[in-house]
């Protein structure tokens, strides 16, 4: 009985100290959140701190947009240098397809049709879709206005060249730094854009663009490659979910905040980000806006929304689903139902 007695204080001390060493190990984590236009404004309100203090750990924010490199993101946080990213549901999908081990952990409902639109310059003679056949669009492949274009073009009766098929459009891998200037040059004849994305406002409130096509309503895109989601490593979701939640709880306080108070908060984010007060505002107010959206809260329904798109894109001939593809399992496993309704570390 002595024995027993002994190897049961014994463990209780091997418990304790591995619950205390835990703790330490907790409380020593900076967390790497990218620097983007409503992490910028939590940071310079304390609600950024606030929730990851709740769990002993703080914040670095990692400057992305800087690098202008694209990919970059999924890069850094693959290598652990950054910790979350937020991107739609397209370029996710791709990057996970592209061997990064990440997760979504958060999820918005479906997108606005002018989430993504397609701009030709102001005086072009060009004002369908249809006029665009034989003519050049300049569009990031790894991006979601890719895709948006793409359903347009299907559906548009005037298709897009892939790897598997010369289209009626000519399709110019050009990334989002290149194409406005490619646009104004004359080089290209159209791009794709998210309109309140701060390198897409200007060509908006410089008046120098007219928008000829919309996102497809109720199609694939808006459904469900349009939609943003925000996605973790793997491993770092599975040891830290607390700190996950702390950043979806800033994200929801803080978009809040940002769409009662858009003059407010579009000086933080001007001064933050170095970009023009009114360009910081068009991503705010304008009806295209993506970065202050809410979240959808059940699993099933973000599961479901992957499963569609895919299986859309793949049946409609996008070239690098007809490649790639998750499987169904792999769907369900992508997005962790721990921080949606019901789940452990959900929030709502």
């Amino acid at each position: 009985m002595k024995n027993v007695n002994i190897f049961l204080l014994v463990l209780a001390v091997v418990v304790a100290a591995s619950t205390s060493a835990l703790s330490a190990t907790k409380k020593g984590i900076a967390v790497k959140v990218p620097l983007i236009e409503w992490t910028a404004v939590a940071s310079q309100k304390g609600w950024l701190q606030e929730e990851f203090g709740k769990y002993g750990a703080t914040t670095e924010l990692v400057d992305v947009n800087a690098l202008k490199i694209p990919g970059v993101e999924a890069s850094l946080l693959d290598k652990g240098d950054l910790n979350f990213a937020f991107r739609m549901q397209y370029p996710a999908l791709q990057h996970k397809l592209n061997g990064l081990d990440a997760v979504v952990v958060w999820q918005s409902g479906t997108a606005p049709v002018r989430r993504n639109t397609l701009v030709v310059l102001k005086d072009a003679p060009i004002n369908s879709v249809s006029d665009l056949k034989g003519k050049k669009a300049g569009i990031w492949r790894v991006s979601c206005p890719y895709f948006s274009a793409f359903e347009i073009f299907k559906i548009g009766g005037a298709p897009l060249d892939t790897d598997l098929k010369k289209g009626a459009v000519r399709f110019v891998n050009t990334s989002w730094f290149a194409a406005n200037q490619a646009l104004l040059a004359g080089k290209l004849d159209t791009i794709s854009v998210h309109p309140s994305s701060y390198t897409a406002t200007p060509l908006y409130t410089q008046n120098l663009v007219k928008e000829i096509a919309t996102s497809v309503p109720n199609g694939a895109y808006v459904s469900g490659g349009g939609r943003t989601s925000i996605f973790a490593a793997r491993d770092f979701a599975r040891e830290h979910p607390e700190l996950v939640k702390a950043y979806i709880s800033a994200y929801e306080k803080t978009r809040k905040w940002i769409l009662a108070n858009p003059d407010a908060a579009a000086t933080i984010i001007a001064r933050e980000l170095r970009m023009p007060k009114h360009v910081a505002k068009f991503g705010i107010v304008d009806s295209s806006s993506y970065n202050y959206v809410p979240g959808e809260k059940d699993w099933q329904s973000a599961v479901n929304s992957i499963k569609n798109f895919q299986e859309w894109a793949v049946q409609n001939g996008d070239d690098f689903l007809a490649k790639k593809r998750l499987s169904q399992a792999q769907i369900e496993q992508f997005v962790d139902r721990r921080f949606f309704r019901g789940g452990a570390y959900s929030i709502y």
